[in-house]
């Protein structure tokens, strides 16, 4: 019974979000920044194909745990077809397709207890908009339900959307500058979850871990929740994927001049051109804390941040 809600609710929150990403989400490669298979939590990807008159295979490429570990496979997304399912495999607690009869090929994930993120790719579509999708991720533990788009390429180059030299290409994502904000550690905990991205491509074709580089400062300040700056620099880089604390961007004095009270980072940061990396795309995780009460005690949410200057 659980499942089946859990199921059922999952359906409807990716077809809305899939619904609302229609003309502002395709390309032909799909960046997915952040999926979980946690136990007893669900993640389900949606893909549309807009090829209206033939199948096309789809790669699929996870990166996930703490090395970002690369793993990848080919399906097939059938003309005009949208292909949901749950991101785990059946065997470590996912439940499959949402509709068990679609003849479209999905890849699942075969590990539970793990996140990361995905990238997925037209490989023989004939337009540069191929497919478009969404992911949805439901946990009844935390109450977290969220929806996001898959954040495109297409606007890399003209030919972005063929497979070859722009699969997994998100060198247009520049965004390295993000102000941080965390609310009082009593009654929130906050983190983020950083994905380095920029031209994957190479990596993608040797099947190999994606090692782009970003580093990210709090630019010799951390201020407190009423703009008293206290200065020191420090600065943490992330390899391919990595969660971030308010924490790592203090030093132990600053940590302990802001306290518990929370507080405000205006972080700068830098993508390492020799690795391929162009910026990063950092995903905010909130817990509400157990003394906060109910009915709002351990609810979880997760936005994309907004990048800043």
């Amino acid at each position: 019974m659980k499942k089946t809600f859990q199921k059922t609710l999952i359906a409807v929150a990716a077809g809305a979000a899939l619904m609302s990403a229609v003309g502002t989400a395709s390309a032909n490669s799909l960046l997915f920044p952040y999926f979980t298979t946690k136990t007893g939590a669900q993640t389900v990807l949606s893909l549309y194909s807009r090829e209206a008159n033939s199948t096309i295979g789809v790669h699929y490429v996870y990166n996930y745990g703490s090395a970002c570990t690369h793993f990848d496979a080919y399906g097939k997304l059938t003309a005009n077809d949208i292909l949901s399912h749950s991101i785990a495999a059946t065997n470590v607690g996912g439940f499959g397709k949402v509709v068990g009869s679609d003849t479209s090929t999905p890849v699942y994930f075969p590990l539970a207890d793990q996140t990361g993120f995905l990238v997925v790719t037209s490989r023989d579509g004939t337009a540069t908009d191929s497919i478009q999708g969404s992911a949805a991720i439901v946990d009844p533990s935390s109450g977290l339900v969220v929806t996001y788009a898959g954040i495109s390429n297409a606007a890399n180059t003209a030919g972005a959307g063929l497979a070859g030299p722009n699969e997994g290409n998100f060198n247009a994502i520049t965004d390295v500058n993000f102000p941080l904000t965390y609310m009082p550690t009593s009654a929130v905990s906050t983190s983020w979850y950083g994905v380095v991205v920029g031209d994957m491509n190479p990596a993608i074709l040797a099947g190999a871990d994606w090692k782009g580089v970003y580093t990210i400062s709090n630019n010799g300040n951390v201020y407190n929740n009423d703009e008293v700056a206290f200065s020191g620099t420090v600065t943490k880089a992330i390899t391919c994927a990595g969660s971030i604390l308010a924490a790592d961007l203090g030093t132990a004095a600053q940590n302990a001049a802001i306290g518990a009270n929370g507080g405000l980072i205006k972080a700068t940061g830098a993508a390492t051109a020799a690795t391929q990396a162009t910026g990063a795309v950092l995903m905010k995780m909130q817990t509400v804390q157990a003394a906060v009460g109910a009915p709002f005690a351990g609810k979880q949410f997760l936005h994309r941040e907004t990048a800043g200057n």
